[in-house]
């Protein structure tokens, strides 16, 4: 019996192996230029994502300043600074929950510390309005239903809705939504963070930390209370 054996030769086109390797060759030297236009735009990159988050008006005179809890060591100054300047006769801030330390008597509402650097400025307590939400607010949303509350039950027209600048963007989004209806205008009133702002936040610990957190929370606003 005899036996056949085939040989089977692929064929290699060696023209088709060089166009790979030029196509790979090209797709990484593009790579690397905009890896080097990357690194040299970077200021102007990382500057423009904190300008995205960044809102602010020219502002008017207006028959109250909304204060948002947090950042007492920048927040409360800038209302203050605002209410002595005459742009409004009256400072509101929802009261924030409770936390555990606070319970215990070892540490003060985060509300109170921000009425308490108004008054040291030269607020009268007068006219400061504490809003009594039960429970406390814990979030933008609950701070944007308390004075949506307010509104309905005063003569409110003009506000300044007062808060640290990269947070200004998701709080005037989703105060416009929850003011909706209303006749009122909302002017956003943004105040420079502590020891960093948009030409620098990357240098800093807080400035990464702030930053990353904003973006989570935007994304997470804009899914939930779309």
């Amino acid at each position: 019996m005899t036996t056949w054996v085939v040989k089977v030769t692929k064929n290699i086109n060696p023209s088709g192996k060089q166009g790979l390797l030029r196509s790979l060759l090209t797709a990484s030297v593009v790579i690397l230029l905009l890896i080097g236009l990357s690194y040299t735009l970077r200021s102007q990159i990382l500057t423009g994502a904190a300008d995205f988050l960044i809102v602010e008006d020219r502002l008017q005179t207006a028959d109250m300043i909304f204060v948002l809890n947090g950042d007492h060591d920048t927040r409360p100054f800038r209302a203050s600074e605002l209410y002595q300047q005459g742009l409004a006769p009256l400072i509101v801030i929802a009261r924030a929950e409770s936390l555990p330390a606070e319970k215990l008597g070892l540490a003060p509402n985060d509300t109170d510390i921000s009425i308490g650097v108004m008054k040291e400025l030269g607020v009268p307590p007068e006219k400061i309005v504490v809003l009594p939400i039960e429970g406390g607010t814990t979030s933008t949303f609950d701070e944007a239903i308390a004075l949506r509350q307010y509104i309905e039950s005063q003569n409110i027209r003009n506000i300044i809705l007062l808060t640290s600048a990269f947070h200004t963007r998701r709080a005037k989004w989703i105060f416009d939504k929850e003011l909706a209806g209303l006749p009122v205008r909302l002017e956003v009133a943004a105040v420079p963070h502590y020891d960093f702002n948009e030409t620098n936040w990357w240098q800093s610990e807080d400035g990464l930390i702030t930053m990353n957190n904003e973006y989570i929370k935007l994304a997470y606003y804009f899914v939930k209370y779309r």
